[in-house]
């Protein structure tokens, strides 16, 4: 039987100001998924390694079975099937696209069993059904970065409909992402959020998101930093995050540009001019959240310019 096996990483998401909108590949941790070509026209979940058991093996279940059967519609032949294998890289519920990387890792693999010839940003519907079964909502802001790489800016088009673009980074930007022992579940994210925000903090948040993309575009990290800066959710959000605040005076006492809260959380993510600077961060974010009474885990990163892959 033909097989393919590809990886997708984790992403941070609502970079800054850029709530629902930016998204930022990280190189590490992947998802990794095998898929096997088969002629009954089904999805077949066979293993899911990594998780602890807290993920459904049933493929109409699981984003990955959900993401693959999307792909089959869309572009396999009459009678393809896959079965699948899914090895979770990354943690659940962190705030650094778990679903994602699972449904984008099992799209991709799959297209390259049912239709090789098609580019990988025409998968980005079929990933985006992955993140419909686990959010309730089509979001492209972690599977965008997962599948394509670098930041992105996802444009909201006609009804669901969405317009990825590309954005440059500085040469030698590192990501520290910081999980507490602490759980937030995106529903509980969104349910804090007003169903109205004041517009100055609209207007200072879209400020925000026009200087941080022209900054980062320039290598003016001074100016990066001064412009991760949300009045949209973050206000709401990080009282669901213990020790948060002394976690941001933390990150920036160590010489990193800013940060914010990475996707719903409870990750905290910081950006750093490079590596040495991110170690620092990342020491002095878990020592923060070790006073808040939370132990925590710290991941540095380069930002991932190409995304999910093919393995050989």
């Amino acid at each position: 039987m033909r097989t393919a096996i590809a990886t997708a990483p984790a992403t941070v998401a609502n970079v800054g100001p850029g709530f629902d909108v930016l998204g930022l590949c990280l190189e590490e941790p992947r998802d990794r998924v095998r898929a096997e070509l088969t002629a009954d026209g089904r999805v077949e979940l066979v293993a899911v390694e990594g998780d602890e058991g807290r993920l459904s093996r049933v493929a109409a279940e699981n984003c990955a079975g959900v993401a693959a059967q999307a792909v089959l519609e869309r572009f396999g032949a009459a009678g393809s099937g896959v079965r699948l294998w899914l090895d979770k890289g990354l943690p659940l519920g962190s705030g650094l696209g778990s679903s994602a990387a699972s449904a984008v890792a099992a799209a991709l693999a799959t297209a390259r069993l049912v239709c090789p010839e098609v580019p990988k940003e025409a998968l980005l519907d079929a990933c985006r059904e992955g993140e419909r079964l686990a959010t309730g909502s089509p979001h492209p802001d972690n599977v965008a970065p997962s599948l394509l790489g670098g930041l992105v800016a996802c444009l909201p088009g006609a009804g669901e409909a969405v317009e990825v673009v590309r954005l440059a980074l500085p040469a030698g930007l590192h990501v520290v992402c910081v999980k507490p022992d602490v759980e937030v579940r995106t529903a509980d994210a969104r349910r804090v959020m007003p169903a109205a925000i004041p517009v100055a903090d609209v207007v200072r948040t879209l400020a925000a998101m026009a200087g941080l993309v022209t900054a980062l575009a320039s290598g003016d990290l001074e100016l990066a930093g001064r412009c991760l800066d949300d009045r949209v959710a973050t206000p709401y959000r990080r009282a669901l995050i213990p020790g948060y605040d002394a976690v941001m005076e933390a990150l920036l006492r160590a010489g990193a540009v800013g940060g914010g809260i990475s996707g719903s959380g409870p990750t905290v993510f910081a950006l750093a001019g490079d590596r040495e600077c991110a170690r620092r961060a990342a020491d002095a974010m878990v020592e923060a959240f070790a006073t808040a009474g939370h132990a925590a885990m710290a991941l540095v990163s380069a930002v991932d310019p190409s995304g999910a892959r093919l393995e050989p």
